[in-house]
C-alpha cells in the first residue's frame, strides 16, 4: 500500500500590530519567507489551513490551488493569561488559562481534524497542512513524547518510537514531514531552519 504523506507547517512570520490573533497578517519578512519555501511543495495534491489569517496567507503563497480551511486548525487559545503559562502547560497537559484550551483540549482537536483531513486523502495523495505551533506540538502529543528543554526560548525536543525529531525551536515555516500507512503515522521528520 502506497500511504500518504502531510506536510505539516507552522505558519510563517506575522506583523506585529494591535489586532487580534486571529486577524494578524504576515509581515513583509513573512510573506518573503512564506515565498522562499513555495518551491516544496509545488506537486502537493491538496492544502489545508487554519482560519487565522498569517496561516490562510502563507498556504495561499505556498499553494495554487484551491485552499481549504478547517477551522479545527487554529491555534490554542490563550484566555486570560496573568502569568507566564507557557511552561506550565507542558508540566501540566490539563492546565488552562481561563476562558483557554490547554494543550489535552487541543490534542483531541487537532487529531480530530488531521483525522478528517486523512480521510479526505487518497493513497499516494499528499498534502500541506498550515497550521500553528502549539496546535501542531499538541498534535503530536498523541504519538509523540514532547519535553521543554528552555522554556525562555520555547526550544522542544519531540520524540517518536524513541528518535528525535526536534531539538530546539519550531520557527516559522518549519514543518513535519509526517508518512501515514493505513491512516497510522509511520515516520516523522522535521524540516526547515529548525535549530
Amino acid at each position: 500500500m502506497t500511504g500518504k504523506k502531510i506536510f505539516l507547517m507552522r505558519h510563517s512570520i506575522p506583523k506585529r500590530c494591535a489586532l487580534s490573533t486571529e486577524m494578524l497578517p504576515l509581515s513583509e519578512e513573512g510573506i518573503q519567507l512564506a515565498m522562499s519555501k513555495k518551491d516544496l511543495f509545488y506537486d502537493v495534491d491538496k492544502c489545508y489551513t487554519s482560519p487565522y489569517k498569517r496561516a490562510l496567507e502563507t498556504a495561499r503563497i505556498l499553494f495554487d490551488g484551491q485552499v481549504i480551511v478547517k477551522d479545527k486548525l487554529h491555534e490554542r487559545i490563550v484566555g486570560e493569561a496573568h502569568e507566564d503559562f507557557w511552561l506550565k502547560q507542558y508540566q501540566n497537559h490539563d492546565y488552562y488559562n481561563p476562558g483557554g484550551e490547554s494543550l489535552n483540549i487541543v490534542r483531541v482537536r487537532m487529531k480530530d481534524v488531521m483525522d478528517e483531513i486523512l480521510q479526505e486523502l487518497n493513497d499516494g495523495e499528499t498534502a500541506l497542512v498550515v497550521s500553528h505551533a502549539t496546535a501542531i506540538c499538541s498534535y503530536l502529543l498523541n504519538f509523540c513524547d514532547v519535553e521543554v528543554i528552555d522554556a525562555a526560548s520555547k526550544s522542544r525536543m519531540i520524540r517518536f518510537n524513541g528518535q528525535e525529531v526536534l531539538h530546539g525551536k519550531f520557527n516559522p515555516t518549519d514543518y513535519f514531514e509526517i508518512e501515514y500507512v493505513n491512516n497510522a503515522i509511520s515516520v516523522i521528520t522535521s524540516k526547515g531552519h529548525i535549530c
